[in-house]
């Protein structure tokens, strides 16, 4: 199969490094960026004209402009985009400045968007091309303390689906990674803001299925499996990744049917449910 050039945002650590590093290893063309290039000196240095470094912060349009431009003349076009940058922080709705959900929204939402933006038009006309969203189990579950970061996965869930929907029928195919812990340095880097005395986050997080997380999966298997799913001729719209995040999944939609069955009735219309212990 002949190489692919790909792009991926968010590189100096963690998912976006394990996805890179596998990539360039298999004889991929990679242009790996970051907002601090320096970071990749190690990751593209022994691959010669394969790999390049790219400074580009997704929240500045010149960026994106001109990063990409320097990965079509070195490579030519994009064939497939991998959003993995993000920013994250730990607080309570009450407690976490407003300041910090526009932070989150600005790297995981409009940044990703505008990236997208960037690759959507040349995708289009070449009928080919793959787009790669990385999210989070947060964009399925609410965790408590996590509502700035979980409501920036959430958006970008929706537009992720939208996205190929709209762009199946023109080729372009379109996935979403949604990721469980994994050990990486990305939430020890996570702003944090001390809850108020009255929230108990242990006896939440224990509620929410997520307190026992541990260290996490190794990047490098779940970049491996991703990339995998991403090979498939028919490739997924989500996919979860890592048993932990599986597993909250898990319980959190079981939960879910539970309620939606019992509230059946009214969401139809018809009557309300009988109150528990009746």
């Amino acid at each position: 199969m002949p190489a692919k050039t790909w792009m991926i945002t968010g590189c100096s650590t963690g998912f976006g490094r394990a996805l890179a590093e596998l990539l360039l290893a298999r004889g991929e063309r990679v242009a790996a960026s970051a907002r601090r290039p320096g970071t990749l000196a190690g990751l593209v240095a022994p691959h010669g004209e394969r790999a390049m470094a790219l400074t580009l912060d997704i929240t500045r349009d010149e960026d994106i402009a001109a990063a990409l431009a320097q990965a079509e003349s070195r490579f030519g076009a994009i064939d497939v985009l991998v959003n993995n940058a993000g920013h994250g922080g730990v607080g309570t709705v009450e407690d976490a400045p407003v300041a910090q959900a526009r932070a989150m929204f600005e790297t995981n939402f409009f940044g990703t968007l505008a990236m997208i933006r960037a690759v959507l038009p040349g995708m289009i006309a070449r009928r080919a091309g793959q787009i790669v969203n990385i999210g989070s189990v947060a964009g399925r579950i609410g965790f408590p303390a996590l509502a700035h970061y979980a409501a920036s996965k959430f958006a970008l869930a929706g537009l992720t689906e939208s996205l190929a929907a709209e762009v199946a029928p023109l080729g372009v195919a379109v996935t979403l990674a949604e990721l469980g812990p994994f050990a990486t340095r990305f939430t020890a880097s996570m702003d944090i803001v001390p809850p108020s005395p009255h929230y108990d986050l242990a006896a939440l997080s224990a509620q929410a299925g997520n307190a026992g997380w541990g260290a996490g999966d190794d990047p490098r298997a779940g970049a491996a499996a991703l990339l995998a799913a991403l090979a498939d001729p028919a490739p997924p719209r989500r996919l979860i990744l890592g048993r932990p995040g599986l597993a909250v999944v898990a319980l959190h939609e079981a939960r879910r049917q539970a309620e939606h069955d019992r509230w059946l009735a009214t969401s139809q219309l018809e009557q309300a449910p009988a109150a528990e212990g009746e």
